[in-house]
C-alpha cells in the first residue's frame, strides 16, 4: 500500500470516528445512527462497516479515545512536585479544562453512566489507569499535605478524587439546572471562573485539618 493510500484511509478513519464521537456525546449510543454518522463524515455507510462491524464496536474505539485523552490532561508528573495544596488546585483545574475544551465528554460521560459502562471494551486501559492515578498520584498528595499540616490525616484518595471530579464537572453536567436556579451563566467564561474558585475553596475547606481550640 502506498504512503498516500495509508493517509487517505488514516484520514478517513480519523473523519468516521470524529463523526461518531460528536453523534454519540449528542444522541447517546441508542439514538446514534450510523447512516448519519457516515454522512457527517463525508462517507458511505458500507465504508464504515469495512472499518466497525457493528455500532457497538464503533461506540467501543471512540469511548477508549475520549477516556484516553481525559487521562492525558489529569494527569502531570510535576503533581509530584508541587506544594500539596496547589496540586489539588491544578487537579481542579485539569479537570474542568477537559470539560471546556471537549465538550463532548459530557454527552459521553452521561450516556455511559446510564448504561453502566457497558461498552467499554475489555482491552480499555482506561479503569486500570484510572486507579493507578489515583494511587500514585492522588494518595500522595493527600499524604505530603497531612506530613506538612496542610491537609488532615486519613483522607481516603478514591472518595476524594470522585468527590472533587463530581463537583468540578457539575457546572457541565449539570448546566441547565445550576445555571437556572442560581441565575449565574455556567456557560459563559465568568460563570465557569467562579465555579473553579468555589470547587477549589470547597475541596481545600473539606480536607484542612480543625482549628485549633482557643
Amino acid at each position: 500500500m502506498s504512503e498516500k493510500v495509508r493517509h487517505s484511509s488514516a484520514a478517513t478513519l480519523e473523519r468516521i470516528l470524529a463523526a461518531a464521537r460528536d453523534a454519540f456525546a449528542e444522541h447517546g449510543f441508542d439514538r446514534a445512527r450510523l447512516d448519519s454518522i457516515a454522512k457527517a463524515a463525508g462517507v458511505t455507510k458500507q465504508l464504515v462497516y469495512h472499518y466497525f462491524k457493528t455500532k457497538e464496536e464503533l461506540y467501543g474505539v471512540v469511548l477508549d479515545r475520549v477516556s484516553d485523552e481525559v487521562r492525558a490532561m489529569l494527569d502531570d508528573p510535576d503533581f509530584d512536585r508541587m506544594p500539596p495544596v496547589d496540586a489539588v488546585g491544578v487537579l481542579i483545574e485539569r479537570i474542568i479544562q477537559a470539560y471546556v475544551e471537549r465538550p463532548y465528554i459530557i454527552g459521553m460521560t452521561i450516556d455511559q453512566d446510564l448504561h453502566g459502562g457497558e461498552h467499554i471494551s475489555r482491552r480499555s486501559k482506561y479503569m486500570p489507569t484510572l486507579r493507578q492515578f489515583i494511587a500514585e498520584r492522588v494518595a500522595p498528595m493527600l499524604e505530603r499535605g497531612s506530613a506538612e499540616g496542610v491537609f488532615r490525616p486519613g483522607i481516603d484518595p478514591r472518595l476524594f478524587y470522585w468527590s472533587i471530579f463530581a463537583l468540578a464537572s457539575a457546572a457541565f453536567t449539570q448546566r441547565w439546572a445550576m445555571s437556572q436556579s442560581s441565575g449565574i451563566d455556567f456557560a459563559g467564561e465568568q460563570g465557569i471562573a467562579l465555579w473553579r474558585e468555589h470547587v477549589r475553596t470547597f475541596a481545600l475547606q473539606a480536607i484542612s485539618p480543625p482549628a485549633l481550640p482557643g
